[in-house]
């Protein structure tokens, strides 16, 4: 099983590929735990995480069911994390919760692609889709390795970035600089976001979109607003600026 998590289709996108190439299934972790609930454990052979990283760490729905879900300690466990540059302490800190476990993950690699928060800050943004196909060669070794159950976890290693990001007051400027809130005016209620939220921290009430305190930062409601509706820090993304990854439709990642 490939657990993923994902905001603008990077993650699902490499989740997809890998699950192709491995004969494996591809499952949202928010999704399986909506229909698993609490006392869940997975006891699969093969155990895939692919995510993105958020403040040089796992995103937070990521490292909760890592946390709480029960595996079996001999699962091959690898893991695959897709970035803007690095991977920070994303790939050590599921390590150490895997440890604790009584688990190992046996093999692990970042995968740079493209960032979405660059249009947080910049208008104009080109994006540089040769990225991809780079991210799509380091993937196929990927799917090499996991088939041979390859043990290599020379780019599982604490990073002093993802150290320094992980600090009280630089998280919580972090979580400051992107948060989310409504343009009423130009919201339409058309309710993508509260379909795409991992959080369920939108809904629509009285035609409006509403943003509640429980982001995580996935950028997936600012990127695929139609209309602008969804600031970043008081600060909309033009459609011209909005990133999501080329092989992947919005409905794909709607919550099921």
């Amino acid at each position: 099983m490939i657990l993923y998590f994902s905001g603008t289709g990077n993650s699902l996108s490499a989740a997809r590929f890998l699950a192709r190439e491995t004969g494996d299934t591809a499952v949202h972790v928010v999704d399986l735990t909506a229909h698993c609930g609490t006392c869940r454990g997975i006891q699969d052979k093969v155990i895939g995480f692919v995510f993105p990283v958020y403040f040089g760490d796992l995103p937070d729905p990521v490292r909760e069911f890592a946390e709480y879900t029960r595996f079996a300690p001999s699962t091959y466990f690898y893991a695959v994390a897709t970035c803007g540059s690095t991977p920070g302490n994303a790939l050590y800190n599921l390590q150490e919760i895997l440890e604790r476990k009584r688990c190992h993950l046996s093999y692990g690699r970042a995968v740079p692609m493209i960032a979405n928060s660059t249009a947080t800050w910049k208008k104009g943004v080109t994006y540089d889709l040769s990225r991809l196909e780079t991210a799509r060669k380091k993937l196929v070794s990927i799917a090499t390795a996991v088939r041979a159950k390859t043990v290599n976890t020379d780019e599982v290693k604490r990073s002093l970035t993802g150290s320094l990001m992980a600090m009280q007051l630089v998280r919580h400027m972090g979580k400051r600089r992107f948060a989310i809130s409504v343009d009423i005016e130009a919201c339409t209620g058309c309710g993508i976001c509260e379909r795409l939220c991992p959080m369920h921290n939108i809904t629509i009430k009285n035609g409006k979109a509403r943003a509640g305190d429980q982001c995580v930062s996935c950028m997936a409601c600012a990127h695929w607003c139609p209309s602008g509706g969804i600031l970043v820090h008081g600060h909309a993304i033009s459609r011209e600026d909005q990133y999501h990854h080329p092989d992947i439709e919005v409905k794909d990642l709607f919550l099921r």
